[in-house]
C-alpha cells in the first residue's frame, strides 16, 4: 500500500459546494455511535459551510479529517497531516458508505478482541 503525500496550498481549493455540516455530523454519530466515538474526535469545525473539519485521534490516523460535498451529491474526504499534506483522499462516497469508509482509514482493526 503506497502512501499518498500530496501537498496543497490552500484548504479552500479542496472545497466544492455548501452543505449542512450539522446533518453530516448527525449521520456519522447516529449510524453507529460506537464507531464514531472510536475516532477520538477532539474538535469539529464548520469551514465556510463547505467543509467539515474534524480533529481525530484514531489508530490509523491522528490529525485532521476534511469532509466535503461534491457537485454530484457524493462526499469526498481527505486525511490531512500537518497543514499542507494530504495523506489520503477518497471521492464519490455515498452517504450510506461514509462512516464505514472513514472508519477503515481512521480506526478499524480486523482483529478486535472482545
Amino acid at each position: 500500500m503506497t502512501k499518498l503525500n500530496k501537498n496543497f496550498d490552500n484548504i479552500e481549493d479542496l472545497l466544492q459546494r455548501e452543505f449542512d455540516t450539522s446533518e453530516t455530523i448527525k449521520l456519522l454519530i447516529h449510524t453507529n455511535t460506537s464507531i464514531y466515538m472510536s475516532w477520538g474526535v477532539e474538535q469539529k469545525i464548520n469551514f465556510k459551510n463547505k467543509g467539515l473539519l474534524m480533529k481525530v485521534n484514531g489508530h490509523h490516523h491522528k490529525g485532521w479529517l476534511l469532509i466535503v460535498l461534491a457537485w454530484n451529491d457524493t462526499y469526498s474526504y481527505y486525511l490531512l497531516e500537518g497543514n499542507k499534506t494530504i495523506k489520503k483522499e477518497q471521492h464519490e462516497v455515498y452517504f450510506d458508505q461514509l462512516q464505514e469508509l472513514i472508519d477503515l482509514d481512521i480506526e478499524k482493526l480486523d482483529d478486535y478482541k472482545f
